[in-house]
C-alpha cells in the first residue's frame, strides 16, 4: 500500500512497518556525565535512527547499525536546553523515513542553570581583583525524579576576562566551587569579565558579564584660597571609560555616568591623615560640586569609590592634592574718615575669626606701604589713634599676619584700603 503515517514528523512506510522499539532508557554512560546512554528492545535486528525529541519537533539524528547493539552514547553537547525531552529510537530504514513508530523515553529535562550573581569586587594593586558571587536562583525541576537527574553538587564556577585591545579571553579562575576567588588580570581597565556557572548539560550556563569599566577626572575647580567662614566652591566632573570592539580590536571610550558618590578629602597638610568632608552624588553628565565653609587652610582631594553596579564594576580614582589657603575677613576704617589738621584720627579694625593677633598698620607713600604701628587685636577686635600731621587724603591699611585659630592655620591677609582726609 502507497499510504503514509505520520510519526513525530517523520514518514514510515505503513505496509512494511515494523514494531515500535520497546524499552527505550535512558542513564549516564559514566560518573563523568558526559554522555547519555540510550538501550532499548526490538524485534529482529534492525537499524535505528535515534533523536531528542522536544515539544517543538526532533533533533539531531544519531544512526546505529543493525548489527549494532541496541544501544548509542549521545553527548550532551547534542541537546538543547529545554524543560522536557524525550529520546525517541525508530527501527528499520526506508526511503525519507524508518519503518517503525517511535519508541519513547520518560521525559527528562536539559536545563542550564541560572547565570550567577555577583556580590561584590574589590579592585587591588597591580590588577588583582577579588570577587565575590553566589549562584543563580534554583529552576524548578518539571522532571523531577528523572533517570538522569543528579543528586545536588557544589556549583562549579570559571571565570574569564577580557584583553583591552582585542578580542580575546583569558581564564582567570579555571573550574572551582569557590565563591570568593582573588584573580589576576593580564591587561587594566576597562576589560570585561566573566563568570559562568556550568552543569551536567552545558559546558557553561549563560553567565554574567560585568564591564570592568575606570573612572578619570575631566575640568576641576578647586580655589587657591577662600575666606573665613565664606563657602569654598570645589566643582568638577567625571569621567566614566569602558570598553568597545569591533571583530578584532578594541578601545576605551567614554560612557554615560549614573550618578555615583564622590567624596571630598580634606588634611591639615601633608603630614596628617586625610578625612572625608562630605559625600555629594554626581549628576548624569558626571559634575559634581562641593562647598565646605573655610575654616582654616587644607589640603583637599576628591575621591570617587569603586562602585559595583548591575552589569558593571566602576573602577573608583582620587584625584591630586589642592592647597587652599583660607585668609581671616578682615574690616578696616577710621571712625571718621574726615578731619582737621591737628585733631586725632582713629583708624579702627575687625578680624573674622575673632583671634587675639598682633597687626600693623601701613600706610602708602606714593611707593610702597610703610609700617606705622602694631596694634594688638582682641578677640578680634583693636583701633588705634593719631593725630593727622599733613594735609590731604592718604591711604592706610592693616596688614594681619598668619595665625591658628582652633588649633587650625590661616594665612596672612591685609584689609581694604581705607583714607583719611585731613584740611
Amino acid at each position: 500500500m502507497a499510504g503514509l503515517v505520520l510519526t513525530l514528523g517523520l514518514a514510515s512506510p505503513a505496509a512494511a512497518a515494523d514494531p515500535a522499539p520497546t524499552n527505550v532508557k535512558v542513564a549516564w554512560s559514566s560518573t563523568a556525565h558526559t554522555h547519555v546512554r540510550v538501550t532499548w528492545n526490538e524485534v529482529g535486528s534492525l537499524p535505528n535512527r535515534v533523536f531528542p525529541q522536544y515539544p517543538s519537533g526532533l533533533g539531531t539524528e544519531t544512526a546505529s547499525t543493525a548489527a549494532a547493539p541496541n544501544q548509542v552514547d549521545l553527548p550532551v553537547g547534542l541537546f538543547s536546553s529545554q524543560p522536557s525531552v524525550r529520546i525517541a529510537v525508530y527501527a528499520g530504514t526506508a526511503a525519507g523515513g524508518s519503518t517503525s513508530p517511535a519508541g519513547l523515553s520518560v521525559p527528562f529535562d536539559t536545563l542550564a542553570t541560572n547565570a550567577p550573581v555577583v556580590d561584590q569586587v574589590i579592585a587591588g594593586a597591580d590588577n588583582h581583583f577579588a570577587m565575590t558571587w553566589h549562584a543563580g536562583p534554583a529552576k524548578t525541576d518539571p522532571n523531577a525524579g528523572d533517570p538522569l537527574d543528579l543528586p545536588t553538587a557544589p556549583h562549579t564556577f570559571q571565570v574569564y576576562a577580557s584583553l583591552a585591545t582585542v578580542t580575546i579571553w583569558d581564564v582567570v579562575v579555571p573550574w572551582t566551587t569557590a565563591t570568593t576567588v582573588t584573580f589576576r588580570t593580564t591587561d587594566k581597565p576597562p576589560i570585561t569579565v566573566n563568570v559562568y556557572e556550568r552543569n551536567e548539560w552545558m559546558v557553561t550556563s549563560p553567565g554574567t558579564s560585568l564591564a570592568f569599566d575606570t573612572e578619570r577626572f575631566g575640568a576641576v575647580t578647586v580655589p587657591a584660597s577662600t575666606t573665613y567662614g565664606q563657602p569654598t566652591v570645589i566643582s568638577g566632573v567625571i569621567e566614566r571609560l569602558s570598553r568597545f570592539c569591533d571583530p578584532g580590536p578594541c578601545w576605551a571610550d567614554r560612557v554615560g555616568e549614573a550618578p555615583r558618590p564622590v567624596v571630598l578629602q580634606a588634611r591639615a597638610n601633608a603630614a596628617s591623615p586625610w578625612y572625608a568632608v562630605g559625600t555629594v552624588q554626581s549628576g548624569t553628565d558626571g559634575r559634581f560640586r562641593f562647598a565646605p565653609v573655610a575654616y582654616g587652610t587644607r589640603d583637599y582631594r576628591i575621591a570617587v569609590p569603586d562602585k559595583l553596579g548591575a552589569d558593571s564594576f566602576g573602577l573608583g580614582v582620587i584625584g591630586p592634592a589642592y592647597t587652599t589657603l583660607t585668609r581671616p575677613k578682615v574690616l578696616a576704617s577710621f571712625a571718621d574718615p574726615t578731619v582737621t589738621l591737628g585733631q586725632p584720627a582713629r583708624a579702627r579694625i575687625s578680624v573674622s575669626p575673632a583671634a587675639n593677633v598682633r597687626t600693623t598698620l601701613q600706610r602708602w607713600d606714593g611707593t610702597a606701604w610703610r609700617d606705622l604701628k602694631w596694634v594688638d587685636l582682641t578677640s578680634g577686635w583693636g583701633d588705634y589713634t593719631f593725630v593727622a600731621t599733613q594735609r590731604g587724603s592718604h591711604a592706610y591699611r592693616f596688614l594681619v599676619p598668619s595665625f591658628t585659630y582652633g588649633g587650625r592655620p590661616l594665612a596672612w591677609q591685609v584689609s581694604p584700603t581705607f583714607v583719611l582726609t585731613a584740611s
